[in-house]
C-alpha cells in the first residue's frame, strides 16, 4: 500500500474527495458542471523536461489556456498537471544548498520489507512505477523528494541513482537493492513477482512473449516519453520560439502515436474476427465496418490478450500528450479506448491517487 513520505497538499485532498468518474466525451471540456476537471501530475515544484520528465507549472507570463486543459476524457481520477521544466534540477551540482536531513533519516532508519518509491508528484515515470506496484499490490511506500530543497542532488539519492533523477526505487526484501531508470524497475518488479509468486501477471513465463513485452516496454521510454517532453519544453519554454524543433518533434510523437495506433487497430480487427463469427464474412468483404461489431470497445492488449507493463507504462503520458495539440480521442481512436480502460482500472486509481 502507497503511505506517501510527503502528505498530499490540502487542497489537492479536498479536490480529489470530489471527483466524478463518469465518462467524458469532449477532451479538451473545461468541466464547467461543477466538478472539477483533474488530470495528471499538477504540482508546483521545478523540475526538467526530458527522459524521466518532470511536468510543472509554467511561467507566470505563459499563456494560462494551457493549465486545466488536459482533459482526455480518460476520467482521471489524479492531479492536473502543470508545465515547468527547470534547467538544472537533474543535474548533479554538489555547490548547491541541499538539505538533506530527510534522506539521511530515512537510510538511517529503511524499513526491513516492502518498497520505497523515489518520485516527484508531478514525474510521470514515477506514477508509471506506482502504478505497477498497485498492480501486483505490493507494499509500498513513495519518498516525495523536494527539489526546492535540492533533496536531488544528495549524496544519499545520487548513492542510488547515479542520473541523479527520478524514479528510483529501493527493494528492502533484497539486502535494500536499489533499482533506478522506470524500464528497469518495472522489469525487476515483475519478474521478482513471478519469481516470488509462480504468477507471471504483467508479465509472461514464454521468452517470445517477454521479447515482445520488452520491445514495447523500451520503445515507450525511449521513443514515447522523451519526444512528448521535448515537443512540451518547445512548444513553451524554449527562451526562442524554433517553429522548426516544435514541429519536428511534435511530428515524432504523431508517428509514435500511428504505430501504436496501428498495432492496436490490427489486434482489434483480429479480435473481431475471431469472436464475431456470425458477421466475420461481412466484414472481410467490406458490407459492414468493423465499428459495428459488439467487440468494438472490447480491451485489446499490445501483447497476446493480456494486460501487462508494456501496456500500463505508457498511461501517465497519454494523458499530457494534447498539451501539445494532440487530441488522441481524435486522432488514434484505438489509442484512446485502450487507455480509457487502463485508466479506469482500480490499481491504476490508487497509485495515481496516491493512495
Amino acid at each position: 500500500m502507497n503511505n506517501p513520505t510527503n502528505p498530499p497538499v490540502s487542497n489537492l485532498s479536498s479536490a480529489l474527495r470530489n471527483i466524478n468518474i463518469q465518462d467524458n466525451n469532449n477532451i479538451n471540456s473545461n468541466n464547467n458542471d461543477g466538478n472539477p476537471n483533474i488530470n495528471i501530475l499538477r504540482q508546483n515544484a521545478p523540475g526538467q523536461v526530458g527522459n524521466d520528465m518532470l511536468l510543472q507549472r509554467p511561467p507566470t507570463n505563459t499563456n494560462p489556456s494551457i493549465i486545466g486543459n488536459g482533459d482526455q476524457g480518460f476520467n482521471e481520477p489524479i492531479v492536473q498537471h502543470d508545465i515547468l521544466p527547470s534547467q538544472n534540477s537533474g543535474q548533479i551540482n554538489q555547490n548547491s544548498n541541499v538539505d538533506n536531513s530527510r534522506l539521511v533519516n530515512f537510510f538511517q532508519n529503511q524499513p526491513v520489507s516492502g518498497y520505497t518509491l523515489f518520485s516527484h508528484r508531478s514525474a510521470p515515470n514515477g506514477f508509471k512505477v506506482a502504478i505497477i506496484l498497485s498492480e501486483l499490490n505490493l507494499s509500498y511506500n513513495t519518498f516525495f523528494l523536494d527539489f526546492n530543497a535540492g533533496e536531488h542532488r544528495s549524496p544519499e539519492f545520487i548513492s542510488i541513482t547515479p542520473n541523479a533523477r527520478v524514479p528510483a526505487l529501493i527493494d528492502h526484501g533484497m539486502d535494500n537493492l536499489s533499482v533506478w531508470e522506470s524500464g528497469a524497475i518495472l522489469l525487476h518488479l515483475v519478474n521478482r513477482y513471478y519469481k516470488a509468486t509462480g504468477d507471471a501477471k504483467l508479465w509472461s513465463s514464454d521468452l517470445a512473449e517477454q521479447a515482445q513485452i520488452n520491445g514495447w516496454l523500451f520503445f515507450q521510454a525511449t521513443g514515447h516519453a522523451p519526444m512528448i517532453g521535448q515537443a512540451l519544453h518547445f512548444r513553451y519554454f524554449h527562451s526562442e520560439k524554433l517553429p522548426s524543433a516544435l514541429d519536428r518533434y511534435t511530428a515524432e510523437v504523431r508517428r509514435v502515436y500511428a504505430v501504436i495506433e496501428m498495432a492496436l487497430a490490427e489486434k482489434r480487427e483480429s479480435l473481431i474476427m475471431e469472436l464475431d463469427i456470425d458477421n466475420a464474412a461481412s466484414y472481410s468483404a467490406g458490407t459492414t465496418p468493423l465499428s459495428q461489431s459488439r467487440f468494438f470497445d472490447y480491451p485489446i492488449w499490445l501483447v497476446c490478450d493480456r494486460i501487462t507493463i508494456a501496456d500500463l507504462s505508457f498511461v501517465p503520458w497519454n494523458n499530457v500528450v494534447d498539451r501539445i495539440g494532440i487530441n488522441i480521442k481524435l486522432e488514434y481512436p484505438e489509442v484512446y479506448k485502450w487507455t480509457k480502460h487502463m485508466m479506469r482500472r482500480p490499481a491504476v486509481i490508487k497509485a495515481l491517487r496516491c493512495e
